[in-house]
């Protein structure tokens, strides 16, 4: 899995511009009270204008998880890698360790199955969908109908651009224990990717959202 920040647009600068143009008023120079603002904005819920700042990023995947993530598309717009148009079933997820199901929920996952024969199952079951997907292609098959054998844990890959408002509900729900944890690491490194942006142009804003 892997998750690229592609663009940027925008900073703490402009929400808060944003923001004063209620007033007709604007800055040039970010400060101790634009700081405040930020935080007054996210505390009272006026979020309109974190919706003007946006992220774009290219993600690598397994299908699975990029169904959680296609959960989130208020603010949110992706394309993806199409399989009627290219062979991309050499990637895979391969699980190194297998979670026990959760007794507390019907969705979650707690503590590891000790199966390695159930891993083996796994991969052998891999490699027979991709000797048929091949076949089916060598054969003249339409690309189309022959990824419908590939499983779920094959790789995919996207552009998912958005606005910062979108990404922030994004974060604060994938990012919480109880969420798929290989949905969990790919939040958490697009979160860092954006804390890293150089000159932190979001430092307030991801402080004043808890992130």
């Amino acid at each position: 899995m892997k998750a690229e920040l592609l663009n940027s647009f925008g900073n703490d600068l402009m929400v808060v511009n944003a923001a004063r143009v209620s007033y007709g008023k604007s800055k040039d120079v970010f400060d101790e009270k634009d700081a405040k603002l930020i935080k007054f904005l996210v505390e009272h819920k006026h979020t309109a204008p974190f919706r003007h700042p946006q992220l774009q990023f290219r993600i690598e995947c397994p299908i699975f998880v990029e169904r959680q993530l296609f959960k989130h598309q208020v603010g949110l717009s992706a394309n993806s890698i199409s399989g009627r148009y290219v062979d991309f079933s050499d990637k895979y997820f391969y699980f190194n360790s297998l979670r026990k199901q959760s007794k507390s929920s019907k969705q979650g996952s707690e503590g590891e199955l000790e199966r390695p024969d159930l891993i083996e199952k796994i991969n052998n079951h891999i490699e027979i969908c991709k000797n048929l997907y091949k076949e089916l292609c060598d054969a003249g098959c339409a690309k189309e109908q022959a990824r419908a054998i590939l499983p779920l844990n094959l790789e995919t890959q996207f552009i998912w651009t958005g606005s910062f408002l979108a990404f922030t509900h994004f974060w604060n729900l994938r990012l919480k224990p109880d969420t798929q944890e290989e949905t969990r690491i790919i939040a958490a490194e697009m979160l860092r990717l954006v804390k890293n942006i150089e000159g932190e142009p979001f430092k307030h804003t991801i402080a004043a959202f808890n992130l």
